[in-house]
């Protein structure tokens, strides 16, 4: 059983430049521990159904300098699973291409993995997860239109093949878990102003 809900969109609305994210959420009981496959003993009756949300909007204003200023929001991932063997939740852009889009111009993937995460470079964007992979615990704080996050981001893969973590658990949600994802965008001035949008794919596997 698949079940796909809508997820998080982000639009700009600066002076300069505008970047938005859109995210869909999707939770998937058809690995292991789905009934019918793998050991009954770890999925009670019912209770490999597993069920993912998002936060819905997220905007990211940036309103760039000759030196370049960034962004930071929050999305939250909710997912609530009975299954005594946990949950893992990945994500990767719902396209073939990992660029923000505007009709001015594309924003690129900061190019780090989720293992190495490093300083978000200038026009780019990435996500971090506190806590988890290679991210460090932060903590992570909002902002908009300041310097360069103290914190290390990563890229978001496209779809053509890896995902990205954003969290996982070895028990079953108590009644649920939340999980922060931080999305930045970092630009200069010779970024084109426009409205740059990336759709955003998280997926929860019951384990």
């Amino acid at each position: 059983m698949k079940k796909a809900i809508a997820g998080l969109m982000c639009c700009l609305l600066a002076v300069a430049t505008v970047s938005g994210f859109s995210t869909v959420a999707r939770a998937d009981t058809t690995e292991a521990g789905a009934y019918g496959s793998g050991d009954y003993g770890s999925c009670g009756y019912g209770s490999c159904s597993i069920t993912l949300t998002s936060g819905g909007s997220v905007d990211v204003d940036v309103t760039p300098t000759a030196s370049g200023r960034c962004s930071v929001q929050s999305d939250t991932v909710t997912v609530e699973t009975g299954n005594s063997a946990g949950y893992t939740v990945t994500m990767a852009v719902d396209a073939a291409d990992n660029h923000m889009t505007a009709a001015s111009g594309t924003i690129p993937a900061h190019s780090a993995a989720a293992a190495s995460p490093s300083s978000l470079s200038m026009n780019t964007w990435g996500y971090r997860v506190d806590g988890t992979a290679g991210f460090g615990g932060g903590p992570t704080s909002a902002q908009v239109s300041g310097a360069t996050p103290s914190v290390p981001f990563a890229g978001v893969p496209d779809n053509t093949g890896a995902t990205t973590p954003v969290t996982a658990s070895s028990e079953p949600t108590a009644p649920t878990d939340e999980t922060t994802v931080w999305y930045g965008v970092c630009v200069d001035m010779t970024q084109a102003s426009g409205s740059y949008e990336v759709t955003v794919l998280y997926t929860a596997v019951a384990n």
